[in-house]
């Protein structure tokens, strides 16, 4: 038979471990409620600094510099600009002008973000290639 001390103990560990778990659900469905924000609703916003998030946008023509041992370049989406600093190994290949970019990491100030990982997105030029190889097997009887 249990005693009522061990009732309390089971209750109590019971209601801990409902809260972390509750917690751990919540936490993780907020993070990844949006894979990325866009640079119109990241620059100039105060709300954001010192958040981890992902932010992505077009790459700025005459992108990047490197000064001290760090990436920098400008990301835009419409009449808004974001300054990534990157103090990564290097970037992507396919980084260049009008590429959409994809920076992780922290919001240090309203238009200067500091990325731990940068990524970009694959340049249409690819899906054209891809299209074309398409045609041709379909012309060809799918051989």
């Amino acid at each position: 038979m249990v005693d009522s001390k061990s009732k309390k103990r089971l209750l109590i560990v019971t209601v801990i471990l409902l809260a972390i778990i509750g917690y751990m659900i919540y936490n993780s469905s907020v993070s990844s409620y949006s894979y990325y924000k866009s640079v119109s609703e990241v620059a100039g916003n105060s709300s954001y600094i010192g958040k981890s998030i992902r932010v992505s946008g077009k790459i700025v023509e005459r992108s990047p510099e490197h000064i001290n041992g760090k990436y920098v370049f400008h990301i835009y989406e419409k009449d808004k600009k974001l300054t990534i600093v990157y103090s990564g190994p290097q970037l992507p290949q396919t980084f260049g002008k009008d590429i959409t970019a994809v920076a992780e990491g922290k919001l240090v100030s309203p238009n200067r973000f500091e990325a731990k990982s940068v990524i970009t997105k694959c340049p249409s030029k690819y899906d054209t290639k891809k299209k074309e190889g398409q045609g041709k097997s379909e012309k060809s009887g799918g051989k």
